[in-house]
């Protein structure tokens, strides 16, 4: 049996890589079980034949890969100790991945450029339901602080209150979920690729298919939050994009799929050039875009400035006299005309924009779209070459020789220029976005995050087109802080989660910078000068502290010195044999594998305080913090 396993394991490179082959019944792998030297032994053990067709039994092949017989020392000790599920396999149905980032430097800020690695251990957990007791209860919260105007108790009592909190995302939000449901109107979130690059601070390389369960597990509690009218964006790339489609589709209903939005995010050089004889090199994200019902949404049609004159626009219309003339006639009568002929773009002359801004309502081409009794009209002889007026349920049009007259005027709207919000002639713009700069983005906000911080524009235009004032707007991977500091210097409430510790040092105080008044990003454009506050606070840490303190041990003797000594109040997992600790076994394994198993010996369920359990001595919990959580989760 370990032959077939291995003979599988080792043509599609890791156990990890064949389990979502297996999942997937992937054909490559189907036709290397039946057509391999060992062909009829996968028969044997995981087919099955049912009238006259082979039936792949997954669950069979599955089952023996988790097996507790498989011939791998960190698997079988798992095993021994009670840590692996024997015999059976959990369907990404029954599953909750809980991901716990534990890192030497937990800042980076030394990293030179992309493919810097941190010395980081970061694990995911797979919990089945039977095990989630009171992982998902709210927790108490802790550390809170003040910013900006406003005192502390009021501002918990305020429903206006924006908010930056630290801890596990999917505990954090299944903690706010009463308190927010169905409040919050849009969703932005750049969750981690699974591209297996972990230049800064995110380890993105999950298994294929926890990935889609941890991303599962978050999109369906986050669904809970938004209002009926709500959206939520989420940022992905190439590598899960179409698999997240799907899941979305699941969680959010395909009628409510909204876009799938193509951003420009990156040239073709430098070392992305490396390897062009063999691949295509990537230069676009995705971002896709659902709806909590689609019948509701109400969406502001977004335009980039244009920066070529669209030569179309080639006529006048004089209406104190209701002619027309050509445009080139009516330049050449203003001195522009000689001048613009050596110009390459008109655009760029001064002159001329001030000429055509004060006669947008005069400047016209000529389109198909029209009625078609104003259209036999138009084109009476007697009517050759003259404006016909008429209402239509737009207001007042305009028909020239059997075509509508389409004015400049309507190609102006409010676009963020350098300038700030103006008027311009603009472009419509639709699912391919080629206009934002994702490459100078190292220090907006007055703080240095190399990678995977988004530009401050592209937040300001995704809550430009689907929020107003005081709208509540999440982001529950908060990163660098670029969603909450858009929708501070917006004016949008606002909840920002993340996990890691360079919250502290990063996101918070980008955000206290912003109330400061700094000028990065959209600041100047928005004539933002600073105000405003939030409130911050951190789940209470238990086990999850624990965790943290075994992973940043540098030796074995270290690790089981701080578990060792743990107080019996800390819950370890009671159905696990701790006595095998101490054996020959245990000492043969990695210092990152028996980090590891002591960290899974510890039950996720009290990584974070309860609420309940808020009043147990044990905890210390101070009267002030017992205070400001009442005074949060109140209604």
């Amino acid at each position: 049996m370990l032959d077939l396993l291995d003979n599988l394991t080792t043509h599609f490179n890791s156990k990890e890589n064949l389990v979502t082959l297996i999942i997937e019944h992937n054909e490559k792998l189907l036709d290397f079980m039946l057509n391999s030297k060992l062909a009829n032994e996968y028969k044997k053990h995981f087919f099955e034949e049912i009238a006259g067709s082979l039936v792949f039994k997954e669950k069979a092949l599955l089952e023996v890969l988790e097996n507790k017989e498989l011939n791998n020392s960190y698997t079988r000790f798992k095993n021994k100790i009670g840590l692996t599920k024997k015999g059976h396999f959990l369907q990404s149905s029954e599953l909750v991945v809980l991901n716990f980032p534990f890192k030497d430097n937990i800042l980076l800020g030394n990293a030179k450029d992309n493919n810097t690695k941190s010395n980081e251990l970061f694990y995911h957990e797979i919990l089945h339901k039977n095990e989630i007791e009171s992982l998902l209860n709210q927790k108490v919260l802790c550390n809170f602080e003040m910013h900006g105007h406003g005192d502390l108790e009021n501002a918990l009592k305020d429903k206006n209150t924006n908010y930056l909190i630290k801890g596990n995302n999917l505990i954090a939000l299944h903690s706010l979920k009463k308190k927010f449901a169905k409040q919050v109107k849009c969703i932005y979130i750049d969750p981690p690729y699974n591209t297996g690059n972990d230049s800064f601070n995110y380890n993105d390389n999950f298994n294929h298919s926890s990935w889609l369960v941890f991303m599962k597990n978050r999109l369906e509690i986050a669904k809970e939050f938004l209002k009926d009218n709500g959206v939520i964006f989420v940022q992905c790339d190439d590598n899960e994009q179409a698999y997240l489609k799907v899941l979305m589709d699941e969680v959010f209903g395909r009628d409510n799929f909204v876009s799938c939005i193509t951003m420009l995010s990156s040239t073709p050089s430098g070392v992305k050039t490396a390897h062009r004889n063999k691949t295509i090199i990537k230069t676009k994200d995705y971002l896709l875009v659902y709806a909590k019902n689609s019948l509701l949404i109400q969406l502001k049609p977004q335009y980039k400035e244009a920066t070529t004159w669209d030569t179309h626009f080639n006529l006048y219309f004089d209406r104190e006299h209701n002619r027309v003339f050509p445009l080139s006639h009516i330049l050449r009568q203003n001195g522009l005309y000689e001048k613009l002929k050596a110009t390459q773009n008109y655009l760029n002359d001064k002159d001329f924009c001030n000429f055509i801004y004060s006669n947008a309502d005069k400047i016209f081409q000529t389109g198909k779209s029209l009625p078609e009794r104003i259209r036999a009209i138009s084109l009476k002889t007697e009517n050759k070459d003259i404006p016909i007026k008429y209402e239509s349920d737009t207001g007042i049009q305009y028909a020239y020789n059997g075509r509508r007259m389409s004015f400049l005027s309507r190609s102006i709207h409010s676009v963020l220029s350098s300038q700030g919000i103006e008027q311009k002639i603009a472009i419509l713009l639709c699912d391919f976005w080629n206009d934002i700069d994702f490459n100078n983005t190292q220090n907006e906000g007055s703080v240095s995050f190399p990678s995977g911080k988004k530009p401050e524009q592209l937040i300001y235009r995704i809550l430009d087109m689907v929020t107003n004032e005081n709208d509540l707007v999440l982001d529950f991977f908060a990163g660098s802080g670029t969603t909450c500091a858009v929708a501070h210097k917006m004016n949008r409430r606002y909840i920002g989660i993340e996990q890691m510790d360079y919250i502290e040092t990063i996101t918070k105080e980008r955000l206290k910078k912003v109330i400061e008044g700094e000028q990065g990003g959209i600041s100047k454009k928005l004539n933002f000068k600073g105000g405003g506050s939030f409130v911050y606070c951190e789940l209470k840490e238990v086990n999850l502290k624990i965790k943290k303190d075994i992973c940043n041990a540098t030796n074995s003797s270290e690790c089981l010195e701080i578990f060792n000594t743990l107080s019996e109040r800390i819950l370890k997992r009671i159905d696990c044999d701790m006595h095998a600790l101490t054996s020959e076994e245990f000492k043969t394994l990695s210092l990152d594998e028996q980090k590891e198993i002591l960290c899974n010996l510890l039950d996720s369920n009290e990584d974070y305080l309860n609420l309940g359990d808020i009043d147990e001595s044990t905890w210390e919990i101070d009267t002030k913090t017992k205070q400001y959580n009442k005074l949060f989760y109140s209604k």
